[in-house]
């Protein structure tokens, strides 16, 4: 393999790399070298990283569903995404499961949230989660 790899792609993104003409199996893309090394250099470059980086390996968590606290994991523990999001004025937590070989990062505080979902603009896909993020205007 000449480049590397990208796991966990979502199917909209791996149609969209076909239609570009990259190697996917799978749920995982192969990517030239050139892309591998990539190190985001202004504040918009940031922004689409961090945005890329959550529909590759984010997702909207909401442990007790009444309490309406809505979290953001990153199943991804990649430094390079913990400096975007802290360039960003994000405070991610750093952490590992139990037996500490998955990384991830996380993003559980109120005001960190909002913002995110107000600078990123994610897909917010579960009816719930947009409802606790405040994205349903109320009738």
């Amino acid at each position: 393999m000449n480049g590397c790899e990208a796991r966990g792609v979502k199917a909209f993104l791996l149609q969209w790399f076909n239609a570009l003409g990259f190697e996917t199996r799978g749920t995982t893309v192969v990517l030239p070298k050139s892309y591998c090394k990539y190190t985001p250099k202004t504040v918009l470059e940031h922004v689409y990283f961090v945005k890329g980086a959550f529909e590759t390996y984010g997702e909207f968590f909401m442990g007790d569903p009444h309490g309406r606290e809505v979290i953001i994991i990153f199943k991804s523990g990649s430094k390079k995404l913990a400096r975007s999001l802290r360039l960003l004025g994000f405070s991610p937590l750093e952490t590992t499961d139990e037996s500490g070989a998955s990384r991830y990062l996380v993003l559980y505080e109120r005001p960190d949230v909002r913002r995110f979902v107000k600078l990123i603009k994610p897909v917010v896909e579960e009816a719930h989660i947009a409802k606790a993020l405040g994205l349903c205007p109320q009738r």
